[in-house]
């Protein structure tokens, strides 16, 4: 006998841990939720058999229901009829958009035949009849988000308070420093790359320009930021991971225009516009930072960052960049897509920006014309039209030789009954002269 199962879902946002400018909220925390669920299973019989699947989602928010790994998991498994029930501590942990959260209730657990428990709330789809609870719900969905939105008010304000007394509010640290073991919003140098950071600077006032610069560091195999992170236990992975992790042009740019190097503590840069899965990132204005003098220890000089950056070439773009077509030319090599080399009127050309990186890999030999390659590209999508259309072709054929079938069957059908009839005729006067057919 197949044994019943049913889904425990937790959520613990970050959010959650710093109401009241830091103090932790124990009653939503990952231990308290699971330990309240299996105290519900417990108390209720009818669980006594079944298997629990545990599903944890910690550090998310509540309002975004597409970022959440787990509960993303839990869809899955819920779509393929691996649990019957879904069991959360309340309302808020399962989500704070009421009306994503109405949805699942109202639609998409019922048509999945999936029973829907929140301990806190009383609510169990099971005893109110296919309903989702009436008002008495639907105002704590509403409540729940409005909370949110104002939690992350608090959450941001006391963010600023933070950043303006010096306190360092970042999940990661920038090149060169590490948190200080003893208060994790203050920031020390980390000796072994902060020798790399001011090796930089000085090979950019020698006259190196970034790439360069990227290629002496990736052929002595100095370790990236990223590397450097997972080797302090800081797991974050890349939303774009190639698997060689090379310093390239941008993150040696990244560190010569960083005025932190220099002792000033700046945060606050971008800012979350939107709510829920709407949010989004926006820059500030240079007015809007939260910028501390001698807020982090200094690295280098700011003579040595002006003089650095004084030799750099600053490209100049205009105020409004048109937005960038989709690049459909990869390597074969690592996978980069290719960049356009050149110019117009010069010969442009794609390659691989690892060139840049390495003064010998495969992706040197990378190398295709401007031209060449948009015309092969060209081609392709005029031999796929073309067949396309020839199978539209044929198949609009196909349709005319079926209608064309039909009008033939229709009147051979209409031919058989006349000659049946005109038989029946012949016959009934051969043998009853005397009565007519029919």
């Amino acid at each position: 006998m197949k044994r019943r199962r049913l889904a425990m879902y937790i959520r613990l946002s970050d959010a959650d841990e710093e109401v009241a400018a830091g103090a932790k909220d124990e009653s939503n925390s990952i231990t308290n939720q699971r330990n309240l669920l299996y105290s519900y299973i417990r108390e209720h019989k009818e669980f006594e058999n079944f298997e629990v699947l545990e599903y944890f989602d910690d550090g998310f928010t509540g309002t975004d229901f597409g970022k959440r790994q787990e509960f993303q998991r839990m869809i899955r498994d819920a779509e393929a009829g691996a649990f019957e029930t879904v069991l959360v501590k309340d309302l808020s942990r399962f989500g704070r958009d009421y009306l994503e959260v109405g949805n699942y209730m109202e639609f998409v657990f019922p048509a999945m035949g999936i029973r829907f428990i929140a301990v806190n709330d009383g609510y169990d789809s099971d005893k109110n009849f296919g309903m989702t609870g009436g008002m008495d719900v639907a105002f704590k969905n509403l409540i729940y988000q409005m909370y949110s939105r104002d939690l992350s008010r608090k959450v941001k304000s006391a963010r600023q308070n933070r950043n303006r007394n010096g306190e360092y509010t970042a999940s990661f640290v920038c090149y060169g420093y590490r948190k200080d073991p003893a208060d994790k919003h203050k920031l020390v140098i980390e000796e072994e790359t902060a020798g790399i950071v001011r090796e930089i600077f000085s090979l950019a006032i020698s006259g190196k320009n970034c790439n360069e610069i990227a290629r002496m560091l990736n052929e002595r195999k100095v370790p990236t930021r990223l590397q450097n992170q997972w080797r302090r236990g800081v797991h974050y992975v890349p939303v774009h991971d190639k698997g060689d992790y090379l310093w390239n042009n941008t993150a040696v740019h990244d560190i010569l225009s960083n005025e932190q190097y220099t002792g000033v503590l700046i945060q606050n840069r971008n800012e979350t516009v939107g709510f829920g899965e709407y949010r989004k990132m926006k820059k500030r204005d240079r007015s809007k930072w939260s910028i501390v003098p001698g807020g982090v220890p200094a690295i280098i000089s700011r003579e040595t960052f002006e003089q650095a950056n004084s030799k750099r070439i600053k490209r100049a773009f205009p105020a409004e960049r048109k937005k960038s077509r989709t690049n459909l030319f990869i390597c074969p090599y690592c996978g980069r897509k290719l960049l356009l080399s050149g110019s117009v009127l010069t010969s442009a050309k794609y390659v691989c920006g690892k060139r840049n990186m390495l003064d010998e890999s495969e992706c040197q030999q990378i190398f295709m014309p401007k031209d060449v390659a948009e015309k092969m590209v060209l081609d392709a999508v005029n031999d796929e039209a073309a067949l396309r259309l020839e199978l539209l072709e044929k198949e609009s054929s196909g349709d005319r030789s079926a209608d064309k079938a039909e009008k033939q069957i229709a009147e051979l059908s209409a031919e058989y009954e006349r000659i049946e009839e005109n038989s029946l005729s012949d016959y009934t006067n051969s043998y009853f002269p005397h009565q007519k057919a029919g």
